[in-house]
């Protein structure tokens, strides 16, 4: 990927001056973690990739983004032997890549990376080296798969999809990124259909002329700008005082309009305040993604049915209070859980 070697200087990377920032982070971050591979892994692997580079795209102007392409630079590989995890011989990155790929380590990092995404969330990545995971049961079925297949990721997911701890993760809660967050508040509002005119408003917006930081910023996360190489701490870490506030003023905001197609027709779907209170908070929590809340926040919302049954149930009446029934329970915490 010519991006990664250029963020990761590996075009700086020569068979007679080495940089190590490519091959360091290839294992740290990407492949088996802190504590499983020496130093001296570290520069075998960095020569490895020497002469891989990239092609200098067309300038900018006034020619437009090019993609930049892949170059192998044969010239500028160092040829020479090479012991990395243990093997030695004429490496170059394709070899270190198959090398890692076998190594226990890997298929115990990647498959924790698969389980924290798909299933549950994790402790961050520079406790994984002394914390147990979640399930080590899981992360054993994966990795012992990942190994077996040499590391088909198609088998792994095939593993993970048909077990029984991924069936019953509905018992879980993985915290929304703020991508997710807006993306699926936007889509059941049905504001938007396609990329329009004011969408890019949620990344970044402006006041008084000036660029200023959007919704999504302010969760802490800018699009296609993460803060480092391994991008961003998911899980808990979303979550502060202040994002937390955001998160939900932005949710409870979006649901504000009733004249949006996908809050009116949630509404309509959501039935009548002559309904069993039970049943109004059950159907609100189906159509905004089967939230799973908790047992106190269930009843506050049943009091909160009950209390809006008791005024007058015209059609104005009856509109307004379901909608207010549904705004609360898209402005609960639970609903900032997947």
């Amino acid at each position: 990927d010519p991006a990664m070697i250029f963020w990761l200087d590996n075009n700086e990377n020569h068979k007679d001056e080495i940089n190590e920032n490519y091959g360091r982070e290839l294992l740290e971050l990407f492949s088996m973690g802190v504590g499983n591979y020496t130093e001296d892994d570290i520069k075998a692997a960095s020569r490895a990739f020497t002469g891989w580079t990239f092609r200098q795209p067309l300038s900018l102007y006034p020619n437009g983004h090019y993609p930049a392409e892949f170059e192998f630079l044969e010239d500028d590989h160092d040829y020479d032997s090479k012991t990395f995890l243990g093997e030695t011989g004429d490496f170059d990155g394709e070899d270190i890549i198959d090398i890692i790929v076998k190594q226990p380590a890997t298929a115990r990092f990647v498959s924790r990376h698969l389980y924290n995404f798909f299933v549950e969330d994790e402790l961050q990545v520079p406790s994984w080296k002394t914390e147990p995971a979640k399930n080590e049961d899981a992360i054993a079925q994966l990795s012992k798969v990942f190994l077996e297949t040499g590391g088909d990721m198609r088998a792994v997911l095939k593993e993970m999809f048909n077990s029984d701890w991924f069936k019953a993760a509905t018992s879980f809660k993985k915290v929304k990124s703020p991508t997710e967050l807006i993306a699926g508040v936007l889509k059941q509002t049905g504001e938007f259909s396609y990329p329009v005119p004011g969408i890019q408003n949620f990344a970044i917006t402006s006041l008084n002329g000036s660029l200023v930081e959007g919704p999504l910023a302010i969760m802490g996360q800018r699009l296609m700008n993460p803060p480092t190489v391994e991008g961003w701490h998911t899980g808990h870490e979303w979550i502060d005082s202040g994002t937390l506030s955001e998160r939900v003023g932005f949710v409870e905001r979006q649901f504000e309009d009733l004249s949006k197609p996908g809050v009116k027709d949630m509404v309509d779907r959501v039935g009548s305040l002559d309904d069993d209170p039970s049943q109004l908070v059950d159907r609100c929590l189906d159509l905004l993604g089967s939230i799973n809340v908790s047992e106190q926040t269930y009843d506050s919302l049943v009091a909160y049915a009950k209390e809006l049954s008791s005024i007058e149930n015209d059609d104005v009446e009856g509109s307004v209070g379901v909608h207010n029934l549904l705004q609360m329970t898209a402005s609960t915490v639970d609903y900032q859980f997947e």
